[in-house]
């Protein structure tokens, strides 16, 4: 289980991100947003006077945040997969490659891929 972040810190994160949100909409975008100015000074007064008032505020910011982190790691996973692996794989078996010989030989009598490198009591010796 993830360690829970402090109410205080959880305060000055948030003061810090409205801060951010608003130094962006007036540098970016020249609009000056009153509120994240009022929610930034509000999670820094509090956080600095009375943080066990952010408990609950904190509490539901991290669930938010575990489903947002499952949701997030099922999407980009998904994404590498279909994007990379899949791709890269159908392009390897249209070629004709099958690097793990799985053809199968109903002549061969095994299966069995014969040790080509020189091996004797040195070589195995710290086999592992």
């Amino acid at each position: 289980m993830a360690h829970r972040q402090s109410d205080r810190a959880f305060g000055f994160t948030f003061a810090v991100v409205f801060t951010i949100i608003t130094v962006v909409s007036w540098g970016v975008f020249e609009t000056r947003q009153i509120w994240t100015v009022v929610a930034a000074c509000l999670f820094l007064g509090i956080a600095l006077s009375a943080p066990w008032i952010l408990l609950p505020l904190n509490r539901l910011w991290e669930a938010f945040a575990s489903r947002l982190g499952r949701f997030n790691n099922f999407l980009l996973l998904s994404l590498f997969f279909f994007l990379f692996i899949f791709p890269t794989g159908l392009i390897i078996r249209l070629l004709g490659h099958d690097f793990m010989c799985r053809k199968l030989d109903p002549s061969a009598d095994t299966y069995w891929t014969p040790v080509t490198r020189k091996t004797n009591g040195d070589t195995l010796q710290d086999m592992f």
